[in-house]
């Protein structure tokens, strides 16, 4: 008889836990004692009818030495959930050993608290994840068994994740891999079918804090099927990423980074370094990267604080946006970008792209604050384009102010120009743009709007002022490529000065070029208070071109004379270069500058 009843309860036992596919609400502590357990058991199990949700009691703690690993898989109407149950703190799974893959490269195989194996139609929400050793490097983690089985349709939300960087570079929060399983490459699987990208994953409104890199996706280098449709932050459900990086010589740290993923949307993310911690030595930061992308990019309403300090000796540079391979188009819009002081010894750029856009969009960007580079070398770079393909940009409503220089850094507020292919047929429209207040004592040329070899660019309605320093300043430089147009008119460029004996102060400058309309600009308020040029000020420089048409313009120079005997201005000069033709109708040129005594 006992051994009977033993073996009826053995075998409800096996009934309630192993018989049947699971569905319904399951409670943890409760159906389960531990989230361990019920993922055991969906393994085992797999999903039934309608799916299966664990509700995990809010406040709950779970500590574990190895990582809690999903295999099972749910599909659209039978969805995977792990959610918070319940008013209180969100549920904890906290990873407590030192891990035993030692991972020695960016994306190795590493160890993680939540490994998801090939897993669809999976949502945790609200389960935060910590670690107690640098040795283990994922919070959350997405892994290809092979490669045709990727991960689709994956949600992670509402979580905080702690990570322990310590000062290894190889912490991330989170980590959408492609199935490597060598601690020494992050190269993963050949995928061979649609099966094997991820896909459709959606990263919302968590916290991630003390990594080296905040959220990283990589998908496979093969041809045509690319890692596609990531999500990383909503409106009123954006991702906050802090205290990254850390003191790593020659190591780059990334706030979000994405590496062969087709269109990958990033908006609404706080990525905050310098409120929230985390200044180190470093080659170099890249707040959002996406470095070999394709399809449609979008990068909008982030708000990016990157204040580092890098390792003396050390080349470095920042980035706060950066796209780096060609795309369909790219749009960038209304992302808040601030600093405290940065120390970098290499270039400094708020939007970074280079050779990758049939369509451009980036507008409503803004400087929130002032930003100081403090260090001797590099440049500063508010918005940088470097392209070789054609397409079209459109650089718009964006204000580019309060920003102090120091050393040999030079300045550009919009900078896009053709460094090679000269041919590409390109089209820029930079117009409602603002770019102000920019100071201190750095000996580089300081430029608002450079424009250089464009098919057709049109530069308008921009208000350029108060920029100083110790190298030339121009308000603008517009250079036309070959048989091409520019189109200059209704520009207010004013209140610019240099202190530098060598160099000139220019507002509207044509170097070279084939045709330019030029017209309704108002300069004003130029200064080279050491100048000893016979030009140290000129108002409208036409230096290049076939034909000039220069109409309706209003220039008002007023420049005290500076200690040097050469010191001249003039309101309009025609350039060495001698452009063809020259049409000037209808302008308001006013000098009443001081020369010096041979000026």
């Amino acid at each position: 008889m006992k051994k009977i009843i033993l073996f009826w309860a053995f075998f409800f036992f096996l009934n309630q836990y192993c018989s049947a596919q699971l569905t319904g609400i399951k409670t943890i502590p409760g159906d389960y004692p531990t989230v361990a357990a019920a993922v055991n058991d969906l393994n085992l199990q797999g999903v039934g009818a309608g799916g299966v949700t664990f509700r995990i009691t809010a406040g709950y703690t779970e500590l574990i030495t190895s990582p809690i690993k999903i295999t099972a898989t749910g599909t659209a109407p039978d969805p995977i959930v792990f959610e918070r149950w319940g008013a209180g703190a969100d549920p904890l799974i906290k990873r407590t050993d030192a891990g035993t893959l030692a991972t020695s490269i960016d994306g190795g195989a590493g160890d993680a608290v939540i490994r998801i194996e090939g897993t669809d139609f999976l949502t945790f929400s609200g389960i935060d994840v910590s670690t107690t050793s640098q040795g283990i490097e994922y919070g959350y983690l997405t892994h290809k068994p092979d490669g045709t089985d990727g991960c689709h349709h994956v949600t992670i939300k509402n979580s905080t994740i702690t990570m322990t960087k310590g000062t290894s570079p190889y912490v991330y929060g989170i980590y959408i891999g492609n199935g490597t399983v060598s601690t020494s490459s992050a190269t993963g699987v050949t995928v061979t079918a649609a099966s094997g990208i991820n896909s459709g994953i959606i990263i919302t409104g968590n916290t991630i804090q003390n990594v080296f890199k905040g959220i990283v996706m990589q998908g496979a280098s093969d041809a045509g099927f690319y890692d596609s449709d990531f999500t990383v932050g909503q409106a009123g459900e954006g991702n906050t990423i802090r205290n990254f990086g850390g003191s790593v010589l020659n190591a780059e740290t990334y706030g979000i980074y994405m590496l062969y993923v087709n269109n990958p949307t990033v908006t609404y993310n706080v990525i905050d370094n310098a409120g929230g911690g985390g200044t180190g030595q470093v080659y170099g930061i890249w707040a959002i990267w996406f470095a070999t992308v394709s399809g449609d990019v979008v990068c909008n309403n982030n708000s990016i604080n990157v204040s580092v300090t890098f390792a003396p000796f050390v080349f470095s540079q920042a980035r706060y946006i950066a796209v780096t391979s060609p795309v369909n188009s790219i749009t960038c819009q209304d992302n808040v970008f601030s600093a405290g002081t940065m120390s970098s010894r290499g270039n400094v750029y708020i939007i970074y792209f280079v050779d990758n856009a049939a369509n451009i969009i980036v507008s409503g960007n803004t400087t929130g604050g002032t930003i100081s580079k403090t260090s001797a070398d590099g440049n500063f770079y508010c918005y940088f384009h470097d392209l070789t393909i054609p397409g079209s940009e459109d650089i718009h409503d964006n204000n580019f102010s309060n920003i102090s220089l120091a050393g040999i850094s030079a300045f550009y507020g919009i900078y896009s120009y053709i460094s090679s292919n000269p041919g590409v047929q390109h089209i820029v429209n930079a117009h409602n743009n603002t770019i102000s207040n920019i100071t201190g004592v750095s000996s580089g040329n300081k430029c608002g709007i450079y424009i250089s070899g464009i098919t057709h660019s049109s530069v308008y309605r921009n208000n350029i002022n108060s920029i100083t320093g110790h190298g030339a300043v121009y308000g603008m430089q517009v250079s036309a490529g070959q048989g091409n147009k520019s189109y200059i008119y209704s520009n207010d460029v004013h209140n610019l000065s240099s202190d530098t004996w060598t160099e000139q102060v220019i507002g509207i400058y044509l170097p070279t070029g084939q045709v330019y309309y030029v017209y309704n600009n108002f300069v004003s308020g130029l200064n080279a208070t050491a100048g000893q040029d016979i030009n140290a000020v000129v108002g409208l420089f036409l230096g290049g071109g076939d034909t000039l048409h220069v109409y309706y313009n209003t220039v008002f120079l007023n420049a005290a004379s500076s200690s040097a005997t050469t010191f001249g201005t003039s309101g309009l000069f025609r350039g060495t270069s001698s452009p063809s033709c020259v049409e000037l109708r209808n302008n308001i040129i006013v000098n009443i500058s001081t020369p010096g005594p041979t000026g």
